[in-house]
């Protein structure tokens, strides 16, 4: 049936006319009225919120960050079969200050510099990207991901029985619903991973959560700079501190939020494009 044809049966038919012939109207309730705008009110604080503000307003402690790790997380995107890890720890000629230009510059100096083998690679196991399985710089197997189908979901890292990361799966989700902050637990410690800026997760920080009650704090043990602006391709520079937190676990959570980032710069623009920062 044409569209033509069908609005002209729409037109004709008595169930949208009154006993006049007038065409009738639904009664909007003030109970309709009511949720239409408890939704819009949820929409703008989410948009006026992106990151969870009880996380954010955790007091963060007074050590200081000193990162014994430098990664480089190779550019990828959607469809990107391996994501390479690379390790430039020993390579690199600059103390630590700070993930500032001098520092990106000597990442980038680093790369281009030497030769590199990936430390860990994740290989995607189907073309939806939901199911990776992990191997070391020998190709041995040693943790396994699997996603969830969208941003808000959980994801789930798991491990061999014998693994030196991790003695428990790890289970990564949104602090609250629809918020931009991921949590996951690494023997009964709480971390999260938390935006640098308000609206761009171009910048990010791993936290670890401590104390409890008024006396909660959190403290910096990763620090993530993105190479590229966007939301559809992923990678940079990740400083972290293995003293607090297993490389592999640090660099694996990463992962998991780099790509909850594509996911929701595709979902907020499904035709596809450059997409925003968030």
């Amino acid at each position: 049936m044409s569209t033509a044809i069908a609005l002209q049966d729409m037109d004709h038919s008595p169930s949208h006319k009154d006993g006049n012939g007038e065409v009738r109207h639904r009664v909007v309730s003030k109970q309709d009225t009511k949720t239409a705008m408890s939704t819009q009110s949820l929409e703008d604080e989410w948009a006026a919120n992106p990151q969870d503000a009880v996380s954010s307003r955790l007091p963060l402690d007074s050590q200081s960050f000193v990162p014994t790790k430098t990664y480089w997380i190779s550019p990828h995107g959607m469809l990107t079969k391996e994501i390479k890890i690379l390790d430039l720890t020993p390579d690199m000629d600059v103390p630590y200050s700070g993930l500032t230009p001098a520092y990106k510059d000597s990442v980038k100096k680093t790369l281009k510099d030497h030769s590199f083998s990936p430390v860990f690679t994740a290989h995607r196991n189907n073309w939806l990207g939901l199911k990776y399985s992990i191997t070391d710089d020998q190709g041995n197997p040693i943790a396994d991901w699997k996603h969830s189908w969208s941003s808000v979901g959980e994801a789930i890292l798991t491990f061999p029985e014998d693994s030196q990361h991790s003695e428990h799966p790890i289970s990564l989700r949104n602090k609250r619903w629809g918020f931009r902050n991921e949590s996951f637990t690494v023997n009964s410690m709480s971390f999260f991973w938390g935006m640098d800026s308000f609206w761009h997760s171009t910048n990010m920080t791993l936290y670890k959560v401590f104390g409890s009650g008024e006396d909660e704090r959190k403290v910096e043990v990763g620090k993530y700079a993105q190479k590229w602006w966007g939301g559809f391709v992923t990678g940079g520079t990740f400083v972290v501190d293995e003293k607090e937190l297993d490389g592999l676990v640090a660099c694996l959570t990463l992962c998991v939020v780099l790509k909850k980032k594509r996911q929701r710069a595709a979902e907020r623009n499904p035709g596809g494009g450059s997409g925003g920062g968030s």
